[in-house]
């Protein structure tokens, strides 16, 4: 039997590529003779560089940069000298995993270390950045960035002033710089919520940063204005545009300070590496992720797989370490890691262990004939 095995990151424990491997030696272990390739997938979010690299290679660079907090520090960055374009990570510069809890504060945290890699990509000599969206420890809209990439933020003193969601609400103009390096930027999204309201980057993702209830509704308040002057100044993009909140509304800042194309991150990566031929190819798919519950379908990685396979009337089976009872319902078959009662930290520190021995169990299911 033909075997794909897709998955994305199982975040916090196992990169794309990790988790690809431990599928496919747990399933060895049973069913040693099928053919089994291995194709990690990602959907611009935090953990897409290691499934690109792992899928099309590329050579790894590192820059100095600055956390979210403004703290120097180093960031690595993908380089495709062939096609000359570069893979920047948002998650990699100002991500929400690098600052412990009680650092985390999304009305001062900023983006402005992404002008750095982007700076450092345009040295290269890129002609193309895929900016990949998600995992941001940021609210700012992309403001930050735009900063330190040369737009001037001033206020109604017509002062410059560095626009961290704090000081937002007196911005009174937004200056473009004189020039613009000429290098297309290409927005990669795992989500398709806009920029403002219920859905937006400050109710949806605001909370998980260390926002409070009332912040939530200051930080919302913030790119409101910030859109607001944004659309008078540079003619913004439409902040309603689905993705415009990715990474706390860099999707919207994207778009606005960097013409950046926002595409659907699993689509893009799909298509650039053929993962539609692979699953044609395969008798069964096999993808996972840490977590697999309704947000799944919104765009993630697995929802994909499980979309593609459904053109090729290929069956799915996804591998999860949390499966709530309402867990999205696009796969023929879930299995959770743990076959036994667990803790999410005790889960978290064996997933590889834990996930090779629920692709043993699977593969001793699959040959009986109990599944599938």
């Amino acid at each position: 039997m033909r075997i794909l095995v897709a998955p994305d990151k199982f975040k916090g424990s196992l990169t794309a590529v990790e988790a690809a491997t431990r599928i496919a030696d747990g399933w060895r272990e049973i069913l040693p003779d099928d053919d089994i390739s291995l194709h990690p997938v990602a959907d611009g979010g935090d953990g897409t560089l290691e499934a690109v690299a792992g899928c099309i290679g590329g050579r790894w660079k590192t820059t100095a940069t600055t956390d979210a907090r403004g703290r120097p520090s180093q960031a690595s960055w993908l380089w495709e000298p062939e096609s000359r374009a570069a893979w920047i990570e948002s998650a990699r510069v100002c991500g929400l995993a690098a600052l412990e809890s009680h650092e985390r504060d999304p009305l001062a945290a900023t983006s402005a270390g992404l002008a750095s890699m982007i700076n450092a990509a345009i040295a290269e000599g890129a002609q193309t950045i895929f900016l990949c969206l998600g995992g941001s420890a940021t609210n700012d809209g992309g403001s930050g960035m735009a900063s330190a990439l040369g737009f001037t933020f001033r206020n109604a003193g017509n002062t410059p002033f560095e626009p961290v969601p704090n000081a937002l609400p007196q911005l009174a103009s937004i200056e473009r710089p004189p020039t613009m390096p000429r290098v297309k930027v290409i927005a990669l999204t795992d989500v398709c919520n806009p920029l403002l309201g219920p859905q937006g980057a400050s109710h949806a993702y605001g909370p998980q940063k260390g926002a409070a209830p009332g912040d939530v509704v200051k930080l919302d308040k913030a790119l409101a204005h910030l859109a607001g002057i944004a659309t008078r100044d540079l003619r913004a993009t439409n902040p309603g545009t689905p993705g415009a909140g990715a990474a706390g509304g860099l999707g919207f800042g994207a778009m606005t300070f960097l013409n950046a194309d926002l595409r659907n991150g699993f689509d893009t990566i799909a298509a650039m590496t053929g993962l539609d031929a692979a699953i044609a190819q395969a008798d069964l798919v096999i993808t996972g992720e840490g977590k697999i519950d309704v947000q799944t379908a919104s765009g993630k990685a697995p929802a994909g797989v499980a979309r593609l396979a459904r053109t090729h009337g290929k069956p799915v089976i996804a591998f999860a370490g949390s499966i709530p009872l309402a867990a999205d319902a696009a796969f023929d078959v879930l299995v959770p890691l743990a076959n036994s009662p667990m803790t999410i930290e005790d889960s978290m520190g064996s997933a590889g262990p834990l996930l090779q021995a629920a692709a043993a169990r699977a593969a001793r299911l699959v040959r009986v004939g109990k599944i599938l």
